[in-house]
């Protein structure tokens, strides 16, 4: 037996007690991983299938619904029309033969009155979709709605419509959404139990307890308060009829965005959470068996390989309390094994320390998506090495900037923007291997460095920038993915006055990292206003531009207290009315020193320094009183169209500001357009589309201004609610001898007009132009063919020339 006051007991003691606690904590933390990992694939499986879930249920149905609908409208304007047996008949066979949808009833009406119905349900889900749909809407709507008692249903209120464009009837077909097909369907394909409420109560389910599904039975009380009074999404684990689940709730909203029942995906927990409490108690036993057999074999080991060599470390210990310290740096050969083993495995540790140090100074300094340095270890290269002190000096500073890669972004994911990057680094690095004196940067998200030491050719500095534009011309393969990407290059020199400036030259007037940044990046955003996808050299007037800029900015606020704005209005001519239907509010400034400033050099201004939103309401106030009082003094009804910036529509007071503009002015919301140009919706869709939603519900007008000169895309013409489209200027200005001019402005106007939109085309200013778009049957155009923009003065004359 050991004396248990001895150092040999103590140690076996201990280690034997760390290795159980490192086993224990070990098993623990593999359980819990391990179980964490499986919970983690169960959640994003059920995040992962409550779309699918969701799109079957709701938007399945209503392609269905609204197809079935669509079809329905030729017989049912038949009938309207004839109103005689064999149009009622041709409606039947349409429903019998087309019905392959569940719809449970057709209601035809016209002014009110019900001309012919089919009922294959409840009177009350009848009601229930007579009494939250509009039968006056121009637009089909479907919505869902739905309770405890009667179940989930899908409605459509279709609007029948004559040549004449006017609403002469409408169409009101319902169809069940929840039937058990669809959860079996989901529990099939994703493993993953599926529920269908209505209200709180299942009318659909895969879940079964004691071998009976569970049809009928009701939602938990706190997870119904958060899905259906809160109408929130609820993510996690919740017990269902006692068994713990991982669950996903989605609410299911009616027209008045109202949750009317709930989808429910789940995974039962309770066998893994079983398995998991036996691993445990298994492993714990098996943990004390190992305790007890280890502690004898540990015994002996350490006696052998721990309690001796520890002597020899009191031994050196004894002889550094002497004050010889020269053992600590002159370690003798080891005697034994177990003192090699511990010097071996000291200088292993010290040697990992030493390269986890330099691994950690190394990622401080690399940029982790690219792989190349960052701005830290630039500032610590050139900042550590002042320039006027070194012969190979920063002498050149490329500044990069990658041409509209929040674009890029937006479009493709964060994931082919890195890939992007990585290319780009690599690409760089590639032109400059051959030339050790330079060196490439990423010093921010879109931004990259190149810069040079030593003696530098001005020819060489631009014909690498030629090179660099030369190679980004083309398309980047990322994951498959073709990608173009151009980049804006601004250069700066790091010239010293050679003497001019000083009777002696000491390079003291070199300019530092910090300056030739700047002065780089000051080319780079100048080469960006110009259109980018080029290079400047930095030129002291840039500093100009500068002042010049903070100089406006000051001068726009007083400006804007002192009222030396004001508003011209252009009109808008209506070709087929032959007469000005409306005008658009443009801003001018006339600077009393400066004269005639562009509205797109201050408006810029005002975007940047937050004063757009200040400004954006007074001309929206302005135009909204201006013409409301023009048409009350001159009995007209011109409409008044005002451009909107993104940053004015983003702002989340907008809504309330037009409103209460359009209250304080008395303005009828119908003579009233917001325009608003595609790059809102690359800065944010999901929140400018709600808001353009907003207002066109209030009547509001929407037009989608400058189509064709940015990223527009046909799909925004049929899923926006905009009400008008305008082409831009740049496709009118050759339309007479330009075949693709021509084609583009035709098909434009073609599918804007079969899709219900006004066109109105800008820029025109020949009789040429004029015919060729009345030829393409263009609704309004906008240009000094008819009027320049006037102010409120002049306007009246220019309007009574065609009234």
């Amino acid at each position: 037996m050991f004396k248990k006051n001895t150092l040999h007991f103590k140690l076996n003691l201990f280690i034997l007690s760390i290795i159980f606690l490192i086993v224990t904590i070990g098993f623990i933390i593999a359980i819990n991983i391990f179980f964490s990992i499986y919970e983690d694939d169960v959640t994003h499986n059920i995040s992962t299938g409550v779309s699918q879930f969701k799109e079957i249920v709701i938007d399945h149905h209503k392609t269905q619904l609204l197809s079935f609908t669509e079809g329905l409208v030729d017989p049912s304007t038949h009938l309207l029309s004839q109103k005689d047996a064999i149009s009622e008949q041709d409606v039947q066979k349409y429903i019998v033969y087309a019905n392959n949808t569940g719809v449970e009833f057709v209601q035809l009406s016209s002014a009110g009155t019900v001309l012919y119905q089919t009922l294959a349900c409840e009177q009350r889900v009848l009601d229930m979709a007579s009494q939250k749909s509009d039968p006056n809407n121009t637009e089909p709507t479907l919505w869902v709605d739905g309770s405890a008692e009667t179940g989930l249903h899908l409605f459509c209120r279709y609007p029948i419509i004559d040549a004449n464009k006017k609403t002469i009837g409408s169409i009101l077909v319902g169809q069940p959404i929840a039937n058990q097909d669809i959860v079996e369907y989901i529990k099939s394909t994703t493993s993953l139990d599926a529920t269908i409420f209505a209200g709180n109560k299942r009318i659909a389910t895969t879940i079964m307890k004691n071998d009976v599904n569970q049809v009928g039975t009701t939602l938990d009380g706190s997870i119904a308060a958060t899905v259906l009074d809160q109408g929130d999404e609820y993510y996690g684990k919740a017990k269902i009829l006692g068994e713990p689940y991982m669950v996903a709730y989605v609410p299911v909203l009616n027209s008045d965005q109202q949750p009317v029942g709930a989808l429910f995906l789940g995974k039962s927990m309770l066998s893994i959470y079983t398995m998991r409490n036996h691993i445990v108690i298994s492993l714990s036993i098996l943990g004390v068996l190992l305790f007890i057999v280890f502690y004898g074999f540990s015994n002996r080991w350490l006696k052998n390989n721990v309690t001796a060599p520890i002597r020899w470390v009191a031994d050196a210990m004894k002889t550094i309390s002497a004050n010889e310290y020269a053992i600590i740096e002159n370690m003798p050969k080891a005697k034994n094994e177990e003192i090699d083993i511990l010097q071996t495995t000291m200088q292993t540790m010290v040697a990992k320390l030493v390269a986890g140090q330099k691994k950690l100074e190394t990622a401080a300094y690399i940029d982790a998506i690219t792989g190349l340095p960052n701005r830290v270890f630039l500032y610590e290269k050139y900042n550590s090495n002042p320039l006027i002190k070194n012969q190979d000096a920063l002498s050149v500073v490329y500044y990069l900037d990658v041409d509209n890669l929040k674009y890029i972004n937006n479009l493709f994911g964060h994931r082919i923007g890195d890939g992007l990057l990585i290319q780009m680094g690599t690409v760089l690095k590639g032109l400059i291997k051959e030339w050790p004196e330079y060196e490439v940067y990423r010093i921010s998200g879109d931004e990259f460095a190149i810069c040079k030491e030593g003696y530098y050719d001005r020819d060489a500095v631009t014909n690498l920038s030629k090179l660099i534009l030369s190679v980004f011309e083309k398309a980047f393969t990322v994951y498959d993915q073709s990608v173009s990407a151009s980049v804006s290059i601004g250069i700066s020199y790091n010239d010293s006055c050679n003497g001019t400036r000083c009777e002696v030259c000491t390079e003291k007037c070199k300019d530092d990292l910090e300056m030739l940044l700047k002065k780089a990046e000051l080319a780079m955003n100048r080469v960006k206003m110009n259109g980018k996808n080029n290079f400047m050299i930095f030129d002291p007037s840039m500093n100009e531009a500068i002042q010049r800029k903070a100089s406006l900015q000051q001068d726009l606020k007083l400006a804007m207290k002192n009222e030396e704005l004001e508003l011209y209005y252009q009109p808008k001519f209506d070709l087929e009315l032959n007469r000005y239907d409306g005008m658009e509010a443009l801003i001018r400034w006339n600077h009393p020193v400066r004269g005639f400033i562009p509205p797109f050099e201050f408006i810029k201004i005002a975007e940047e320094s937050n004063l757009i939103v200040e400004l954006g309401n007074w001309i929206l106030e302005k135009s909204c009183r201006f013409i409301m009082e023009y048409n009350q003094v001159h009995h007209s009804d011109y409409c008044v169209s005002v451009n909107v910036s993104t940053i004015q529509l983003l702002n989340e007071d907008f809504e309330k500001s037009v409103l209460n503009i359009l209250e304080a002015t008395g303005l009828n919301p119908d003579y009233l357009e917001l325009e608003i140009t595609e790059t809102v919706f690359m800065h944010s869709m999901d929140i400018a589309y709600e808001k353009l939603n907003f207002f066109r519900e209030k009547h509001i007008n929407i037009a989608l201004d400058d189509f064709g000169t940015g990223y527009s895309s046909l799909t925004y013409l049929k899923s926006l609610p905009i009400t008008t489209v305008k082409l831009d200027k740049s496709f009118v200005d050759d339309i007479a001898y330009n075949d693709i001019s021509f084609e583009v402005v035709d098909n434009v106007i073609q599918i804007a007009r079969s899709i219900g939109l006004t066109i109105v085309v800008e820029g025109v200013e020949t009789k040429e132009q004029l015919q060729i778009l009345k030829s393409l049957r263009c609704h309004k155009i906008q240009g000094y063919y008819f009027s320049k923009p006037v102010s409120d003065l002049e306007l009246p004359l220019v309007l009574d020339q065609y009234e």
